[in-house]
């Protein structure tokens, strides 16, 4: 989000000025748009090399037919606001414990004056199997009214019943208590999360957030990003470089803010401790989060996407401290030394070293950033020769998540790009539009990347204005499904339809002494042909957004996983398996067993 001002071209001089650096609209260090040549030697666009024998992947846009009619509220006004321009995110959750993840949408409102009559608000759509949805907002209470931004989804209480929480722009953000699955209630104010950070001026303006364990107490506690103040009394007027025509003003215009932590008390209630964990820095843009065990040592880190700032990544030390490693993490600014406008964010092991590694979306005219793990909390800027680097040169991007498409093991990448003024358009350059493509990525399993997004499914051949997306098996056929929603415009439903001979299994962790939502866990398979796949239970990622709690994992062509190692947030660890290919089960921490779901 940062470089708004970006309606390239005749914009270099303004941003030079305007002190956001030429790299806008020149490559890293004063170079042109980098090379073409992508990770495997290729041009970008090219083939590269061929995707398995017997494999084809894709998407096909089922909206319509599943029944999920939501579109976005588009609250643009010619002042161009910035507020307008972040939302909106979706989460996933099974709010009734069928079995069947249902779908939130996060709608927006006016950031001015009175907000349409009747008001636009957020839906919740309950998923009735066979691909159909039904729309249950009023019946369960969750018609959330405002400058939506995103939603986080989490079991505060340990109840069993996952509850939603939502961030907004103008007005506290929401928490939405599950009473059973019959209903939800709004209870912020009564917990302790309505309140504004303290020191902070102006309006709430929050952005993504993740749940965690960050204390090691077996109980759920928020990390909520905290985007920039405004002050709508003396909001900046800035233009393009014509001086004809308004535009989105840059972050740089506005003062950042620091992200906040809530540590839940075990009483229901939530207690602010951001100075006392060492997370309050005041230097926040923040926009992306995701929370796991970045180091190995079996405490959950922080890591949040900062726009136009270093990245923070917050080490955890144990007993509610974190330190900032900041650049001697390695993660804070790309390799270049440069900070962007980086947005969304997803954390798992790409290249098969069982090291989790970070992807960070950015700006267009910047390339999104791998972070490899080089472990003991060190990260290194792997995008040059990873394949992702050239292709996302054009795209402003937002939300990112990670997916074995194809189920051969491997993660591959999802990002939706949208930019964040439609006065772009009228500059003219074709590689710089408002609605933009969204790209897919499949990974060789080695951490190198092929964008395949052109034979990916008709949805990849229209622009969007995208923003969160959230993957998750919604028909639970073992493959992983998108949700993606759209400024302006629609949510899109997609049905992976991928043809694969590999496969897979779902696991749903519990935790007993862990948080029941287990976030925080490793999960070792050990597969018959001497691999090794690990995956983490983790808290945020993508943007805005939440996805799918369950691990869905791909065994390539192996027919079961010869064991399953777990490393629980408690610290305890436990092995079990065999388990057979192509089904879901169900690992209680303790139990010593997996327990098939139907």
């Amino acid at each position: 989000m940062a470089r708004m001002t970006a309606l390239v071209g005749a914009i270099a001089v303004s941003a030079v000025v305007a002190g956001l650096g030429a790299r806008l609209v020149l490559g890293p260090r004063g170079t042109s748009a980098p090379s073409t040549t992508g990770g495997h030697g290729a041009p970008a666009g090219a083939d590269g090399p061929a995707i398995a024998t017997g494999s084809r992947i894709g998407f096909e846009d089922v909206t319509e037919s599943a029944g999920v009619r939501f579109r976005h509220f588009d609250g643009r006004v010619p002042m161009r606001y910035l507020m307008d321009t972040t939302g909106p995110g979706l989460a996933w959750l099974d709010y009734d414990g069928d079995g069947l993840m249902d779908l939130f949408l996060v709608q927006g409102s006016a950031v001015v004056g009175p907000p349409p009559s009747p008001p636009p608000t957020s839906r919740l759509y309950r998923n009735k199997g066979g691909g159909k949805f039904v729309d249950v907002t009023e019946a369960l209470g969750v018609a959330h009214v405002g400058v939506g931004q995103g939603a986080a989804v989490g079991d505060v209480d340990n109840d069993g019943d996952p509850d939603l929480f939502v961030t907004c722009y103008g007005k506290p953000n929401a928490l939405y208590r599950n009473e059973g699955g019959r209903r939800f209630v709004e209870v912020a104010a009564e917990v302790g999360l309505a309140t504004p950070p303290a020191g902070r001026a102006g309006p709430n303006w929050s952005t993504s957030a993740a749940f965690l364990d960050e204390d090691g107490d077996g109980l759920l506690d928020l990390f909520v990003c905290q985007y920039v103040e405004v002050d709508l009394d003396h909001y900046p007027t800035c233009m393009a470089p014509s001086g004809k025509l308004r535009a989105s003003c840059p972050p740089q215009q506005f003062r950042p803010s620091a992200c906040s932590l809530y540590r839940n008390r075990g009483d229901g209630t939530f207690a602010d401790v951001s100075r006392e964990a060492g997370v309050d820095l005041p230097e926040a843009k923040a926009l992306g989060v995701v929370a796991l065990d970045l180091d190995d040592d079996g405490r959950t880190d922080i890591f949040v996407a900062n726009d136009g700032m270093p990245n923070f990544f917050f080490r955890n030390l144990g007993g509610g401290r974190f330190e900032s490693l900041g650049l001697v993490g390695g993660c804070a600014v790309n390799a270049s030394g440069d900070t962007q406008a980086y947005m969304g964010v997803d954390a798992d092991d790409l290249d098969g070293d069982g090291r989790p590694d970070l992807y960070a979306t950015a700006f267009a005219r910047e390339t999104d950033t791998l972070f490899r793990n080089e472990g003991d909390g060190q990260f290194l800027d792997a995008t040059r020769g990873s394949g992702l680097g050239p292709p996302s040169w054009h795209g402003l991007a937002f939300g990112a998540c990670f997916l074995d498409a194809d189920s051969d093991g491997a993660l591959d990448i999802f990002v939706a790009n949208g930019h964040v003024d439609p006065g772009v358009d009228d500059l003219g350059d074709p590689n710089n539009t408002f609605r933009q493509k969204a790209q897919l990525y499949r990974n060789d399993g080695r951490g190198r990347f092929l964008d395949v997004s052109r034979r990916a499914g008709p949805y990849f051949q229209r622009g969007h204005v995208g923003r969160g997306v959230g993957p998750c098996d919604f028909d639970n056929d073992g493959r992983t499904d998108l949700a993606v929603a759209n400024s302006g415009e629609p949510t899109a439903l997609l049905r992976n339809v991928s043809e694969a001979p590999d496969r897979w299994v779902r696991l749903e962790l519990r935790g007993s002494r862990s948080n029941r939502d287990a976030v925080g866990a490793r999960v070792t398979l050990r597969l018959a042909d001497g691999r090794r796949v690990v995956r983490h239970r983790k808290g945020g990622g993508s943007y805005l957004s939440a996805g799918d709690p369950r691990l869905l994992i791909g065994l390539g062509a192996s027919g079961r996983a010869e064991a399953v190692e777990v490393r629980w947030p408690s610290g305890a660890e436990e092995r079990l398996g065999p388990l057979d290919a192509g089904r879901g089960y169900l690992i209680v921490e303790g139990s010593g067993r997996a327990e098939p779901r139907p």
